[in-house]
C-alpha cells in the first residue's frame, strides 16, 4: 500500500515522532497508519484507495463533507484553502489525537508493552482498551489484568 504526503506534518510512528514532507511516498504499515489516522496523505495505489473509500464510508455523521473531506479536531470540515491557524487545529493533530504530544493509539493487536505505554496511568484509556481486549475471542490475560488495575485506580 502506498500514500503520498499532501502537506508537511509530523506524526508518531512506533511511538517516535517522524517528519513527513510534501510529495514523499510512504509504503506499508506506515501508509496504512497515516491513512487511518486522517493524516494529510493521498492514496497512491488501488489498495490505499480502497481503504480510503472504506474509511470515508465509516464517517460518523454520514453526511458529505466540504472541501477536501478533512476534519479538524472538532469534527468540523476544513477546506483545502484554510490554513491550520484558520481552522483552529494543529497540522500534527489527527482525528482522535487532539494533543500532538501524545502518541496515537496503537493497533489493538499491538504488543502488550506498546498498549500499556499508550495507556500509561489513564483509567479511561485503560477501560477503553479493556473493553476491546475482553471482546476478543482470545483476550490476553496478562494485558487484561494490568488494564483492570489501571482502570480501577
Amino acid at each position: 500500500m502506498r500514500v503520498v504526503v499532501r502537506e508537511a506534518f509530523t506524526a508518531y510512528i512506533n511511538m517516535q515522532p517522524e517528519a513527513f514532507a510534501p510529495g514523499q511516498t510512504i509504503k506499508g504499515d506506515t501508509a496504512v497508519q497515516l491513512l487511518r489516522s486522517g493524516a494529510a496523505v493521498d492514496p497512491d495505489d488501488d489498495a490505499a484507495r480502497e481503504l480510503h473509500a472504506t474509511l470515508e464510508g465509516d464517517a460518523d455523521d454520514g453526511q458529505e463533507q466540504e472541501g477536501d473531506g478533512q476534519q479538524d479536531g472538532d469534527g468540523e470540515a476544513k477546506t483545502a484553502t484554510q490554513s491550520p491557524a484558520e481552522s483552529g487545529s494543529n497540522p500534527d493533530d489527527g482525528p482522535g489525537n487532539p494533543d500532538p504530544s501524545q502518541p496515537p493509539a496503537p493497533s489493538h493487536d499491538a504488543p502488550v508493552k506498546d498498549l500499556l505505554a499508550w495507556v500509561g496511568d489513564d483509567p479511561s484509556r485503560a477501560r477503553e482498551l479493556l473493553g476491546i481486549e475482553e471482546a476478543k475471542d482470545q483476550p490476553r490475560s496478562t494485558l487484561v489484568k494490568q488494564l483492570q488495575k489501571i482502570a480501577e485506580a
